[in-house]
């Protein structure tokens, strides 16, 4: 049986990223920042397992759903492991176009170019982005404002990946 799962389709993760940087296309993000970014848009129900500050923590009940059987996540750390191929090459391929600066990637950085999206591409965005706007918003505007390293950064709250020797 054949499975359609959005997180290794390369193209899909091109339009989640775009989701991403589009918001503030102004906005610089690390490259482990918008790779967690778009790991909780592509699993928001995983966004409940967050370490949320104080001041996001009402945001927390906004996800929380029933679980649902036929799309048990398992070990998010292995899926986020797994999926890094995948989000590589969409940045690359983002790159590749134009869209993004090739050597700011190089050195760990996302930094959106001045090279216009196609109409057509920018409205399905919009129309994406207005399907979910909390979800966007916490991504996007809250969890992307937190530090990246140290005890209450973005990786150690997300726990998706090991963070005993970062520097903080």
């Amino acid at each position: 049986m054949l499975i359609y799962n959005p997180a290794f389709d390369l193209h899909h993760g091109v339009f989640r990223l775009l989701q991403l940087i589009t918001v503030d296309p102004s906005r610089k993000f690390e490259t482990e920042r918008i790779r967690i970014l778009d790991f909780f848009l592509l699993f928001p129900e995983e966004i409940e397992n967050i370490r949320f500050p104080k001041e996001l923590t009402g945001k927390r009940a906004l996800f929380r759903k029933a679980p649902n059987p036929y799309r048990n996540l398992g070990n998010a750390r292995r899926v986020y492991a797994e999926i890094a191929p995948f989000q590589l090459a969409a940045l690359q391929s983002l790159a590749s176009r134009g869209l993004l600066d090739p050597e700011a990637l190089q050195n760990g950085e996302v930094i959106r170019t001045s090279h216009e999206l196609p109409a057509n591409l920018l409205a399905a965005i919009s129309t994406r982005n207005k399907l979910s706007p909390e979800l966007l918003d916490l991504v996007s505007s809250n969890l992307a404002k937190l530090p990246l390293h140290g005890d209450g950064g973005l990786k150690s709250r997300a726990n998706l990946q090991d963070t005993r020797y970062d520097a903080n």
